[in-house]
């Protein structure tokens, strides 16, 4: 009997030392957490053009890549806003660039899963424009145009610079989304054309 309790407890003693814990736990929940800047807003005075409007300086950087292009980083963010001035000459011209930015859109509709439209108008300086923001996968999650309809057309898009899944961009975003729209509120095009 004393040999069977010897025999019991070293088979237990090498039960237990023998096993590793392959017990699964499951993961904590997780939040992403992003610190974004108060917005601090100037006004950017091209040399190139009279066109002018507010920028958020405390979150994004500004650099000039042409008269005609201006691109404004969110490095902190992984992205970057990029707008193009275009002058019209003629109706035929705004037709056109309308026609193409709808070829654009088309392109991010069939990649996306849904969009949404935010119509903007002011007419106190006789502008308007279309705001898109798509949702799901896709590499600009917002696209928009702003004119005047006689002299100028102004295409913007919101580009990701590092590759991110939808869930933990829209935060970022819908920061982003609001300086456009302060973009939108603070460019006169109307002093623009009468100083030309």
């Amino acid at each position: 009997m004393r040999f069977f309790n010897i025999i019991c407890s070293l088979y237990f003693l090498f039960t237990f030392f023998s096993c590793e814990n392959n017990s699964i736990l499951p993961k904590q929940d997780a939040y992403l957490r992003i610190e974004f800047n108060e917005p601090n807003y100037l006004i950017h005075k091209s040399q190139n053009s009279k066109i002018n409007f507010l920028y958020n300086a405390s979150s994004s950087s500004i650099e000039s890549i042409s008269a005609r292009t201006i691109n404004l980083d969110y490095n902190k963010l992984g992205m970057s806003l990029d707008l193009s001035f275009d002058k019209l000459n003629d109706e035929t011209e705004l037709i056109n660039y309308l026609r193409d930015f709808n070829l654009l859109l088309d392109t991010h509709t069939k990649r996306s899963n849904g969009f949404l439209i935010k119509e903007f108008e002011n007419r106190n300086y006789s502008t308007y424009g279309k705001l898109y923001e798509f949702r799901g996968d896709v590499a600009s999650p917002i696209q928009f145009f702003l004119t005047d309809s006689i002299n100028n057309f102004i295409h913007g898009s919101l580009n990701m610079t590092v590759k991110s899944k939808y869930d933990s961009i829209y935060p970022s975003v819908q920061y982003i989304k609001n300086d456009i729209l302060v973009f939108f509120e603070s460019i006169n095009l109307k002093k623009n054309n009468e100083a030309e």
